[in-house]
């Protein structure tokens, strides 16, 4: 278990520098290549201060002073104008990846990281009330849904924005203080999963028995 003396000054670093530092190892199903990206040379010393390299969570360098959506780096792909689509069913789809989220950011509360699995699979038709803009009524099925990779959880982060760190013309509710569960876990420690902060953009690690992650439900179009 994580001391709250070390998380605390795990996350202020992190939070500083934005990414990761390496050695974390990648992913077989997570490989990404980086893109030449242009960029703005007039946040460096704000976001690296002692002109250090950054890397993010798989341990690939990458430009310290990026600021835009992190989803050009991992997909190398031009971000549409009008990239989120609010469906008016509770779920929100991302036009670059066709992935469907849902817009509740908060459905479920906290939850350890092995309860994610149980309160992912039951999520369902009318579930996520009582607000009536956030009600799921998208007519799924337990078992439509699934927890995002780090990868697919991470195309959703805006490093030119905080509070929420998503896209500005995202379609999500009010995102919770904490951070965000995702599927992947560390190749080196199975007793660690990868998370994300919102607020901040920022990736970090957390033991998967502590029970303070919220989750954002992903899937893909039902046929």
């Amino acid at each position: 278990m994580i001391t709250n003396a070390l998380r605390l000054a795990r996350n202020t670093v992190f939070a500083f520098f934005v990414f990761l530092l390496p050695g974390s190892g990648a992913y077989a199903d997570e490989n990404s290549s980086l893109s030449n990206s242009q960029i703005d040379g007039e946040w460096g010393g704000i976001v690296n201060p002692y002109n250090s390299d950054c890397y993010d969570w798989k341990g690939d360098r990458l430009p310290c002073i990026f600021h835009r959506q992190y989803a050009l780096l991992l997909l190398d792909e031009a971000i549409p104008i009008s990239r989120f689509i609010d469906n008016n069913d509770g779920t929100v789809t991302d036009t670059l990846t066709t992935l469907i989220w849902l817009k509740n950011t908060n459905c479920f509360g906290m939850l350890d990281w092995k309860s994610t699995s149980h309160a992912v699979a039951s999520l369902k038709d009318g579930d996520c009330g009582p607000n009536p803009d956030l009600v799921l009524s998208d007519g799924s099925s337990a078992g439509n849904w699934r927890l995002p990779s780090m990868r697919e959880l991470c195309t959703l982060i805006d490093y030119s924005r905080r509070d929420p760190a998503f896209p500005v013309d995202h379609k999500f509710s009010a995102v919770p203080t904490g951070y965000h569960w995702s599927a992947t876990t560390l190749d080196s420690h199975s007793g660690m999963a990868w998370i994300v902060y919102f607020e901040s953009g920022t990736t970090c690690y957390e033991g998967v028995t502590n029970k303070a992650g919220h989750i954002l439900p992903v899937r893909r179009t039902m046929e």
